[in-house]
């Protein structure tokens, strides 16, 4: 059985080919469905900080694309760029508990 961190790696992993599966940048801050799927994960992970911190990093960009301070780009970056750097984390955490046999 997989643990929780390794499922929410994996969570976060698909959530963003969700994010990039076309050629244009679509607002996902406009899409009801995705609101849904990231509010069951916060509920199914409350302890995951690192979700959270992606989670919140969301409602922040939208708020600023939906002023008209970002543009969906600029938003859709910033968020690839905290979530890549949260994958390396979580890659690299489960290589050291690997090594350990954890």
């Amino acid at each position: 059985m997989l643990k929780k961190s390794t499922w929410l790696f994996v969570l976060i992993f698909m959530l963003a080919f969700s994010v990039q599966h076309g050629g244009a940048m679509d607002n996902y801050c406009q899409d009801h469905e995705s609101w849904d799927e990231w509010e069951a994960l916060v509920q199914k992970y409350p302890g995951d900080m690192d979700l959270h911190t992606l989670h919140a990093l969301r409602i922040g960009l939208c708020a600023k694309v939906n002023r008209g301070d970002l543009t969906v780009e600029e938003a859709t970056d910033i968020f690839e760029r905290a979530r890549e750097k949260i994958l390396e984390k979580k890659k690299s955490e489960r290589g050291v508990s690997g090594k350990l046999g954890l």
